[in-house]
């Protein structure tokens, strides 16, 4: 049994008081608060650990057979302690066979975790498929070559037979304006899949049309897809004024401006936004130029960009090279969001999308025992995974400490 002391994040507020956990269980066993100290700001605040929908890499580790060990440990050095492992779009088969062999290793670190491994690391909680049935229109950086018509036989070479796992996939992003992809948003509802409407020119029927046969969220609101227009608001006005889909706001401050990320909260709250990175390989690693799904990747103003000529200034964004974290630093030290907003952004919501609410993203007794310690300027000072303390290379931990 251990505990920690500090201002707990406990249905949206700070309240100070002491978090119980077991190492042998993983999980949260006591939470006790103290009124009398709420307003004591020296206190560290204790975050449920971050988990993000949306992440291609990270810390120079793709999501791949090979990569995602090496991306778990980086994401959790920088307070991600769950995720889905997010892979590019590619031709049926092909994306088949990669999500089953990127699942096998992700089980593999799950069953390490439930073990109590030495070697913590960030849970795997699913694959995310970004891709490949989204509109060649609204592609964005995803590479073309990997994009396929939607059709049943297609989603059927992706997701394996079916009575089985569904190669661990979760979440994939589909355009609903895609002839054939109506229904394969009511196949992927049937299978347990997540439909995530994106890369898509949706009107606003279609993404209502999907919603009623089963699509559950909206992968990166914004970007990829038209903006709001008065005679048709589209897949972003559909995700603005329903509630039907959990959106994936990425919160770098760059593919979404302060105004937008002011305007969706308003509309949607923090219940329905969840804020993901979309984070690539070359993210965290300090490197100004890496090479990524096929292009040569640039770091730059706060983003990652690939070069293209068609695109304004030459350039267009592919990714995020923030993760989770930085983006709330980012929206709170900016004023867009409250401390309390912004990590209830990136746990709870996030959890509730999956449908995990009970097991992660709050600080209750029963849920995994997966907790951030920040200092001031939410500086991260520990992180515990299922209990134990991760001291892989986290920024700023004094090396007497590891």
């Amino acid at each position: 049994m251990s505990e920690r002391r500090g201002r707990l994040l406990v249905d949206g507020r700070l309240r100070a008081g002491t978090l119980g956990f077991d190492h042998d269980s993983g999980r949260i066993t006591d939470v006790t608060f103290d009124a009398a100290d709420d307003a004591n700001v020296d206190l560290p605040i204790l975050s449920p650990g971050l988990i993000d929908l949306h992440v291609h890499g990270f810390g120079g580790h793709a999501a791949t057979a090979d990569g995602l060990p090496g991306m778990a440990q980086a994401l959790a050095s920088v307070g991600t302690t769950s995720f889905q492992p997010t892979l590019f779009p590619s031709q049926p088969s092909g994306l088949g066979a990669e999500a089953a062999a990127t699942w096998a290793v992700a089980e593999r670190l799950q069953a390490e975790l439930e073990r109590s491994a030495p070697d913590v690391c960030a849970r795997p909680l699913g694959l995310h498929l970004e891709g490949p049935f989204v509109n060649p229109l609204s592609a964005g950086a995803l590479p073309r070559s990997g994009l396929a018509e939607p059709s049943v036989e297609a989603l059927r070479a992706i997701l394996g037979p079916a009575t089985g796992d569904g190669h661990g996939i979760r979440t994939m992003t589909i355009a609903p304006e895609l002839p054939g992809s109506m229904e394969l948003v009511a196949e992927l509802a049937r299978c347990g899949v997540r439909a995530s409407l994106g890369h898509s020119r949706a009107t606003r029927a279609e993404a209502h049309a999907a919603s009623a046969v089963g699509a559950a969220g909206v992968t990166h609101l914004y970007n990829a897809m038209p903006g709001l227009h008065h005679r048709e608001i589209g897949l972003v006005g559909f995700a603005l004024s329903s509630d039907a889909l959990f959106a994936e706001l990425i919160g770098d401050l760059v593919h979404v401006g302060a105004d937008a990320v002011d305007l969706t909260l308003s509309l949607r709250g923090i219940e329905g936004i969840a804020l993901v990175s979309d984070a690539l390989a070359g993210a965290g690693t300090g490197c100004d130029v890496f090479e990524s799904h096929g292009h040569t990747c640039r770091v730059g103003d706060g983003a990652i960009w690939i070069d293209d000529p068609g695109a304004p200034d030459g350039r267009r964004l592919t990714g995020a090279a923030a993760p989770q974290l930085e983006a709330v630093r980012r929206l709170t030290s900016a004023g867009v969001l409250s401390i309390e907003e912004a990590l209830h952004m990136a746990t709870e919501t996030p959890a509730r999308a999956l449908g995990l609410e009970a097991e992660l993203g709050r600080l209750a007794v029963g849920a995994r025992a997966d907790v951030l310690v920040l200092g001031p300027g939410l500086a991260l000072e520990e992180v515990l995974i299922g209990g134990i303390s991760f001291r892989g290379a986290v920024p700023g931990f004094a090396e007497s400490d590891r």
